[in-house]
């Protein structure tokens, strides 16, 4: 008998699962999509363990009936593709026929449904690939109710390559509030370990969901993106500069409604937020674009959440102008960021801190109920009250009506052909108070006070003007009374050969020594009163990396300008009158006058009413 032999079925389930099931996040995905294929509004997810002892999805989406309730479980079993061409224009988020098929292999299932209209609905049970007798009758409401429980009970390797509870529990949240912001017209709802860990209203208001899963004062804070041409459609919300986070975490994309990974789209996104943005920041966004699903392939990898666009470079282009669009368009000078004061109380002649009582805040997209932070004060008997109103959204005492501290400036754009025109960002007119602590410039305007740094707004003066002078070509070469001889490698010396006439034109005279000798005769008059021999030194040694790009002027420019920016006016130094003036007039006329050019803020506003609550003007 030959060494090759038909796997049994069981066994070929349980590696066909690998791909499909490889930890309880994937199951909660796969589910969901289940529901959201069946055109369910409400969504219910609930986890314990981190999803690895029980997942229960619940929704009141169409339902099956007893014959395909069954049939469900098969390997291959859809009802989204019934010809090769389906695959070129798949608008569902499952379609493989895979989903309960790798999830029973590996797991104790049931799978309560019922479809409207039908008289009771339908319980199947499955164990390792294999049913637990026929399909019963069973009663329930409208739709589909799937348990998954002991996941992985039959392939323990598997089960030891987990990560801890909660990091698991994380995951599993992570794809269900992905799901929420892929459909804000379905209401989602995730529980863990019996509590509500968040839901949102299914009202189709994608801020709304933002709020609900990042905050409302994050949510207050984003910029609105609406652009379409031709065959796309991009809109969503972009963070602000100041909302950066260290992690790609908060960067959301979605097409057609299937949340997606890209590359590509993401650096197209920080493309268009430029220097805007500190070292190793990462921006916030949850964009959604709308496209023929004839131009994109869904279909290259199990997971879904890999694509493939047809046309993915005017697509970049497409989401980069969009994004520049609402950054543009908006006054990205950030709040200060100040504690409210506490209340207080007169207890035996003095002054102590009052409890807080609860509040609801109530804005422009919902109402948010929340109990003061930080340790309580509240009775054991009344704190279990007030908790339960979070969850049930019943409302505690003492409403509160709060204003949004930052009036949204959304980004109007004009769409005409591929390009998005906007208005230039206007700085509001300021007047002049003086510099403080011989570091920061202080202005008012509208009813509010500016804080300015003064290093990072010359920095960006500067910066803006060098970089303009180096595009044009009107820096000059200030000759070295002592030419610099360095040693180079021959790759760096290779480099300096390909590009000595770019570096001329930008003021770097460099020529062969002997050897490996090279010596630097004139550097550019941007560089002037700056350690320009050291400077040169440097940009020689990162210069074969510099010219590794198809066009390395740009990169080399940049190189040049950031370097230059050096000589802007440091922190301790006291300027007159007339040079904070001049400095605030050259910075309105930047073409970002809200960052320097490393990407830490200029500004910071304070508000009439945010001082007058620090000295309890009003409370």
């Amino acid at each position: 008998m030959g060494n090759i032999q038909v796997m049994p079925p069981e066994l070929a389930n349980q590696i066909a699962a690998g791909e499909v099931v490889e930890r309880p996040a994937s199951c909660v995905k796969e589910l969901i999509e289940n529901s959201l294929d069946a055109q369910a509004s409400h969504v219910h997810v609930e986890l314990q363990q981190g999803g690895i002892q029980a997942i229960v999805v619940t929704d009141d989406g169409s339902g099956m009936d007893a014959e395909d309730a069954v049939l469900a479980f098969e390997r291959h079993a859809t009802s989204k593709v019934r010809h090769p061409r389906d695959l070129f224009r798949i608008r569902t988020l499952g379609f493989r026929g895979e989903a309960l098929a790798s999830i029973a292999a590996v797991a104790r299932v049931e799978l309560q449904t019922r479809q409207r209209g039908a008289a009771a609905g339908t319980r199947v049970r499955v164990e390792g690939s294999r049913l637990q007798g026929p399909a019963e009758p069973t009663g329930m409401p409208p739709g589909t109710r799937i348990e998954v429980r002991d996941l992985f009970f039959n392939t323990p390797a598997r089960l030891k390559y987990l990560r801890s509870v909660q990091t698991e529990q994380a995951r599993c949240m992570e794809v269900v509030q992905r799901a929420a912001m892929a459909r804000p017209d379905v209401a989602f709802r995730c529980d863990v370990e019996g509590r509500v860990a968040f839901r949102t209203g299914g009202r189709g208001d994608l801020l709304e969901v933002l709020a609900a899963l990042w905050g409302i004062p994050e949510a207050e804070q984003l910029l609105r993106v609406d652009t379409a041409h031709r065959d796309y459609r991009v809109t969503g919300y972009v963070g602000r500069p100041a909302q950066a986070k260290s992690s790609r975490n908060f960067a959301h994309l979605f097409v057609n409604g299937r949340p997606i990974r890209n590359l590509t789209l993401h650096q197209a996104v920080l493309t268009a937020y430029g220097e805007r943005l500190m070292v190793h920041r990462q921006p916030i966004y949850a964009l959604h674009i709308e496209m023929d699903p004839a131009l994109v392939d869904v279909n290259i990898h199990p997971h879904k959440s890999e694509v493939r666009f047809s046309e993915e470079r005017d697509l970049a282009e497409l989401v980069r102008e969009a994004v520049a669009a609402a950054l543009g368009g908006a006054s990205l000078i950030p709040p200060a960021k100040l504690a409210p004061p506490s209340p207080e109380r007169v207890v035996g002649g003095r002054s102590v801190p009052s409890p807080q009582p609860p509040t609801r805040v109530e804005g422009s997209r919902g109402v948010q109920v929340s109990l003061p932070l930080g340790r309580s004060r509240w009775s054991p008997a009344v704190r279990p009250v007030l908790e339960a109103a979070l969850r049930t959204e019943e409302h505690p005492p003492d409403v509160v009506r709060e204003p949004s501290p930052q009036a949204e400036v959304d980004a109007q754009t004009e769409v005409s052909g591929s390009v998005s025109r906007t208005r230039e960002p206007v700085l509001p007119p300021l007047r002049l108070v003086g510099q403080v602590l011989g570091t920061y410039i202080v202005a008012e305007a509208e009813d509010a006070l500016y804080v300015l740094d003064q290093h990072a707004a010359h920095e960006r003066v500067l910066y803006e003007r060098f970089k303009q002078r180096l595009e044009e070509q009107r820096v000059s070469a200030v000759p070295l009374l002592t030419p610099l001889t360095v040693r180079l490698l021959p790759e760096e010396r290779q480099a300096v050969q390909a590009h000595r006439e770019l570096l001329e034109a930008y003021g770097l005279h460099v020529e062969e020594f002997g050897g490996a000798d090279m010596v630097i005769r004139a550097v550019p008059d941007i560089w002037e009163g700056l350690d320009a021999l050291r400077l040169a030194e440097e940009l020689l040694r990162e210069l074969p990396s510099v010219g590794k790009v198809a066009d390395p002027r740009e990169p080399l420019r940049e190189w040049l300008a950031l370097r230059a920016c050096k000589a802007a006016v440091k922190a301790g130094m006291t300027m007159s009158e007339p040079e904070l003036t001049a400095l605030l007039e050259a910075l309105s006329e930047c073409r970002d006058p809200f960052h320097c050019p490393h990407g830490r803020p200029i500004w910071i506003r304070l508000t009439r009413r945010e001082l007058d609550v620090q000295f309890r003007r009003i409370v």
